[in-house]
């Protein structure tokens, strides 16, 4: 062969081994920029004054996500014959800031229609970070006695 189509092949070699080579990179670098979703559940109480939950919650998220904060307390042991009482709240992605750092906020869970909750009861506090399209990105439960 002439030593033009060799240094042509060594060319290209090079080329393809650069960007299979930038391809690892791109893709080892994507799921570290994932990691920045993630939930704690911290104090949980009942007010008694207005018949809800609050719960302060800790988020970050990946900058530029559609995401939403979703949370549910739910009512352990409920009394026999009865379904179990639960609370909802949810935080808009327009309320979030997505910046990959840590946030805090307080959610004040209103209870369900027909749900109820007291002093001493033991609940379950679910929240998660989740997509419009339902995946969740990052969960965290926390059961406390009111």
């Amino acid at each position: 062969m002439k030593p033009a189509v060799l240094n042509r092949r060594a060319a290209g070699t090079a080329v393809a081994t650069l960007m299979l080579a930038a391809g690892t990179v791109g893709a080892l670098a994507s799921p570290a920029a994932a990691k920045a979703n993630s939930m704690t559940v911290g104090k949980v109480a009942l007010d008694t004054r207005h018949a809800v939950i609050t719960a302060a919650l800790a988020y970050s998220c990946d900058p530029g996500s559609d995401v939403h904060l979703a949370t549910t307390a739910t009512r352990l042991h409920p009394a026999k014959g009865h379904r179990p009482a639960v609370a909802t709240a949810t935080l808009a992605n327009k309320k979030l800031v997505c910046d990959a750092r840590q946030h805090r906020v307080r959610l004040t869970l209103h209870p369900k229609p027909g749900s109820s909750f007291h002093k001493g009861n033991k609940v379950q506090v679910v929240a998660s970070v989740v997509t419009p399209h339902g995946a969740h990105y990052a969960d965290a439960k926390k059961t406390v006695t009111l």
